[in-house]
């Protein structure tokens, strides 16, 4: 089956542009020229990613995000950011810490362009990110079981604290994404992006120190976040 995308941009030349390299990459796509026809549309099907223009009319495209990441539906939708606007470090940031998975400026780099969409639909979760009573992640020697809230590494307990753990835990479902210490504050420690993001620096440091091999594969993103290659 095909894959659904949803491509929202009030550039007439763009939406045709997008629709085509998309639909000849083997893609079901729909265009949109405003937020408001998109958002209505997902009361009848929702797509399995959304390419996204920052610069709407009468709405930013951080809103749309927004509430998207709000909507039981579409919460865990991939979204890829786009932009005509010259990129400020704080933009990318923001658009990131709202969910925005990609985030690309215009004029696009058509090839890296569906790339990163392929790459976007093989992560993305098919299922809630709720664990079952016996679900565990693993990487490479490391089992973490999430119901006991336990790290096993070669047959032997790691001993993490509870922030420690939820944070090993975010990582490993969200392998080859770009998340800010933002995030990872909202997300793990279920606070405000105000709070100081040096916290989530130790907690990093520290997971890297106790599980050396996982943290060799922890990569910081200088002045956004942290990147989990595995």
């Amino acid at each position: 089956m095909r894959a659904k995308l949803a491509v929202v941009d009030d550039d007439a030349e763009m939406l045709a542009l997008l629709a085509m390299v998309l639909g000849k990459s083997g893609y079901e796509v729909k265009t949109y020229a405003t937020p408001g026809r998109f958002l209505d549309s997902l009361a009848k099907s929702r797509p399995d990613l959304c390419v996204l223009d920052m610069q709407l009319p009468g709405i930013h495209g951080r809103d749309v995000i927004r509430v998207l990441r709000e909507n039981e539906a579409t919460k865990r939708m991939p979204i890829v950011a786009i932009t005509a606007a010259e990129r400020e470090t704080s933009d990318v940031i923001k658009g990131l810490e709202l969910g925005a998975d990609e985030y690309m400026g215009k004029p696009l780099d058509l090839e890296l362009f569906v790339v990163r969409i392929a790459g976007l639909l093989r992560r993305a979760p098919t299922a809630p990110e709720a664990p079952s009573p016996s679900e565990s992640l693993r990487f490479g020697d490391m089992i973490v079981h999430l119901d006991e809230h336990r790290v096993e590494l070669k047959g032997k307990s790691v001993i993490l604290t509870h922030l420690e753990f939820k944070l090993l835990a975010y990582f490993l479902r969200h392998p080859r994404r770009v998340v800010t210490r933002g995030m990872l504050l909202e997300k793990v420690w279920g606070t405000e992006p105000k709070m100081s993001t040096r916290t989530v620096d130790k907690h990093v440091e520290a997971l890297r120190k106790k599980l050396p091999g996982f943290g060799a594969h922890v990569e910081t993103v200088i002045r956004i976040g942290y990147l989990f290659r595995p």
